[in-house]
C-alpha cells in the first residue's frame, strides 16, 4: 500500500466547506523539521487562545470590582474626614470646655456611620461581584 500525505497550504476559498486547501502528494512523509514547524505553530495558537481566554477573565473581574472600589474609596475618605473631625473635636473640646465638643462627637459619629455604610455597601458588591464573574 501507497503512503498518502495529505497537506494544508492556504486558507480555503469562499463557499468550500474545507478550512483550507490541501494538496495529496503520494509516497511522501512529512519530515522532522515539518513537524516541528507544524507543532510551533500549534503551541502559538495555543498559547495566543490561553492569554486571550485569561485576558477576558480577568476584564470581567476588574468589570465587576469597580463600583466597589469606588465605595471603598469613599469609605476611606469618610473615615479620613472622621479622623480629622476627631483631631478637631479633641483641639476644640481641649481648647473652649464648652459644648463645641457635644457638635464635634456628634459630626464624628456621623461621618463614622457613613464611612461604616459604604465600606459595608463595599464588600457585600464585591463578594457579589466576584460570585457572579464565576
Amino acid at each position: 500500500m501507497e503512503t498518502v500525505t495529505v497537506r494544508a497550504t492556504a486558507p480555503s476559498l469562499p463557499g468550500n466547506p474545507m478550512l483550507k486547501q490541501t494538496e495529496t502528494i503520494k509516497g511522501e512523509q512529512d519530515g522532522i523539521g515539518d513537524l516541528v514547524h507544524r507543532l510551533i505553530d500549534d503551541a502559538k495558537a495555543y498559547a495566543t487562545a490561553e492569554v486571550g481566554y485569561y485576558k477576558a477573565i480577568g476584564t470581567e473581574k476588574v468589570g465587576a470590582l469597580k463600583v466597589p472600589i469606588v465605595l471603598g474609596l469613599l469609605a476611606i475618605l469618610f473615615a479620613h474626614a472622621a479622623f480629622l473631625v476627631l483631631i478637631a473635636t479633641i483641639f476644640v473640646g481641649l481648647a473652649s470646655l464648652m459644648s463645641d465638643t457635644l457638635a464635634g462627637l456628634l459630626t464624628l459619629v456621623i461621618c463614622l456611620v457613613a464611612a461604616g455604610g459604604l465600606g459595608a455597601l463595599a464588600y457585600s458588591k464585591a463578594t457579589k461581584g466576584l460570585e457572579d464573574a464565576k
